[in-house]
C-alpha cells in the first residue's frame, strides 16, 4: 500500500474512532480532521526521509484522503451505534428541529421536512435504522470533513515546509 493512503487511512481511522465519544462529535470536522490531516502530512513524511518539501497539492490530496477516510468510518460508527441503542443525536434534538423549521416559515415545505424528521425518528427508535439518516449522515460528514481536512492538509503542508526551511 502506499504510504500516503496508509497515513491517511491511520489518521482517517484515529480521528473517526475519537468521534465516538460523547461530547467530541461536534467538534470532529472542525477540530479533530484538521489535526488529523496535519497528522497524516507529518506522518508522511517521516515515512518518506529523503523528501525535502510536501507540494501544496500532495497535501491538500493527503488532506483529502485523510478526511474520506475519516467520514466513512465516523458514518459507519454512528450508524452501528445507533443500530445497537435504537437511538441518536436526531432523536434527542427532535423539539428543537421542528421549532427551527417552524420558525423559517416555509409553509408546506416545513410541513414535509418536519414529516420527514418524525419518520427518521420512528425508524431509528423501532428498527434502529433508517436509510435517510444514513444518507444525510455520510452526505453530510463527507461534505464537511472533506473541506476541513483539506485545510488540516493545507496547515501540515506549510508547518512542514515551515520546519525544512528553517532547518537548513
Amino acid at each position: 500500500m502506499n504510504k500516503k493512503y496508509l497515513s491517511a487511512l491511520v489518521c482517517g481511522f484515529g480521528a473517526a474512532v475519537l468521534t465516538t465519544i460523547p461530547g467530541i462529535q461536534t467538534i470532529a470536522c472542525c477540530f479533530l480532521v484538521p489535526i488529523a490531516s496535519a497528522i497524516s502530512i507529518f506522518l508522511y513524511k517521516k515515512s518518506e526521509p529523503s523528501l525535502t518539501k510536501i507540494n501544496t497539492g500532495t497535501g491538500i490530496f493527503l488532506g483529502l484522503l485523510t478526511a474520506i477516510f475519516a467520514a466513512v468510518f465516523a458514518s459507519s460508527f454512528e450508524i452501528i451505534i445507533t443500530y445497537i441503542t435504537k437511538t441518536s443525536d436526531l432523536i434527542a434534538s427532535m423539539p428543537q428541529a421542528e421549532k427551527v423549521v417552524k420558525d423559517m416559515n416555509l409553509g408546506p415545505a416545513a410541513d414535509e421536512s418536519i414529516y420527514m424528521l418524525k419518520q427518521m425518528a420512528s425508524d431509528i427508535q423501532s428498527k434502529g435504522f433508517s436509510s435517510l439518516y444514513v444518507l444525510l449522515i455520510t452526505v453530510t460528514n463527507l461534505i464537511t470533513y472533506s473541506i476541513f481536512g483539506m485545510l488540516g492538509g493545507l496547515m501540515g503542508t506549510a508547518i512542514i515546509n515551515r520546519r525544512n526551511i528553517q532547518s537548513k
